[in-house]
């Protein structure tokens, strides 16, 4: 049996079994497994990279720690996003300041690019983030991110943002979605790109 090959359930079912070694092995797979996402909320929260990167390895430390009380009550990936937040929030009330949660969407697709694509990349990810901050409130920027750029369902972003309306963040996308068209609309009106 290849660790590759289970799910994240699997994973922590074979977590509770195992020890020693072999627990190991079943904690840097599912660590491996979601470092990427976990290292672009970071950066989300943190906005720079050294910053992003000690809260990272705070948010492992902390998971592995607190793995085995991990009950499975939502998926894995949402209780370590939990633990992005959280570890997050906690930096903020210490003093560090929060960026906005778009502010390095265009960092993250800039990753490994030349120094002009890394320029013109970047010019369109600042006009993606003013027309993202001019046209969405932060809700709706927050849902909108979570959901598109982290393929998070919206009913565990509910549940992680604690929204209360009846909707949930579905609400927040179909928000979201109408003003963006109408934003859009209104650009190409103008014979403006975005």
């Amino acid at each position: 049996m290849r660790l590759g090959d289970l799910s994240d359930q699997e994973l922590l079912a074979e977590y509770a079994k195992r020890s020693g070694s072999l627990r190991d092995a079943v904690v840097n797979e599912l660590f491996e497994r979601h470092y990427a996402r976990v290292a672009r909320w970071c950066l989300r929260f943190a906005g720079d990279r050294d910053a992003a990167a000690d809260l990272a390895q705070d948010v492992f430390l902390k998971a592995h720690r607190h793995l085995g009380s991990f009950k499975g009550a939502s998926r894995f990936s949402t209780w370590l996003y939990t633990i992005v937040r959280n570890e997050s929030l906690n930096r903020i009330k210490g003093g560090q300041p929060p960026t906005d949660s778009e502010d390095v969407l265009g960092q993250m697709a800039a990753l490994g690019a030349g120094p002009e694509e890394l320029a013109a990349r970047g010019r369109q990810g600042q006009r993606l983030r003013d027309f993202l901050s001019t046209t969405l409130d932060r809700v709706e920027r927050t849902v909108f991110t979570l959901h598109y750029g982290d393929d998070m369902p919206l009913d565990a972003i509910t549940r992680l943002l604690k929204l209360d309306n009846a909707s949930g963040a579905k609400a927040y996308i179909v928000s979201a979605r109408r003003k963006l068209v109408r934003a859009t609309r209104r650009l190409r009106a103008r014979g403006e790109e975005l």
